[in-house]
């Protein structure tokens, strides 16, 4: 069971990892190089869905909270 408090530092950690996933500018190259990635073919649907993953905050927020809450 977890307590109140593992769950709010549980929160905390999954809001900054979505802020650096998706904001911070220590990823920058990787976004950019996905992005460079997406405009050789911007028709593959994967390659869309990949991108949007990756600019939605809504959407890489509910992963890495998953994959926080897992770890």
């Amino acid at each position: 069971m977890i307590t109140a408090w593992e769950l709010v530092l549980l929160a905390f950690a999954g809001y900054r990892g979505t802020q650096l996933a998706v904001h911070d500018t220590i990823l920058d190259p990787l976004r950019d190089r996905i992005h460079a990635w997406h405009e050789k073919r911007p028709e593959a649907p994967v390659r869309n869905a990949v991108v949007s993953l990756i600019a939605c905050v809504y959407c890489m927020g509910w992963w890495i909270s998953g994959a926080v809450l897992a770890a």
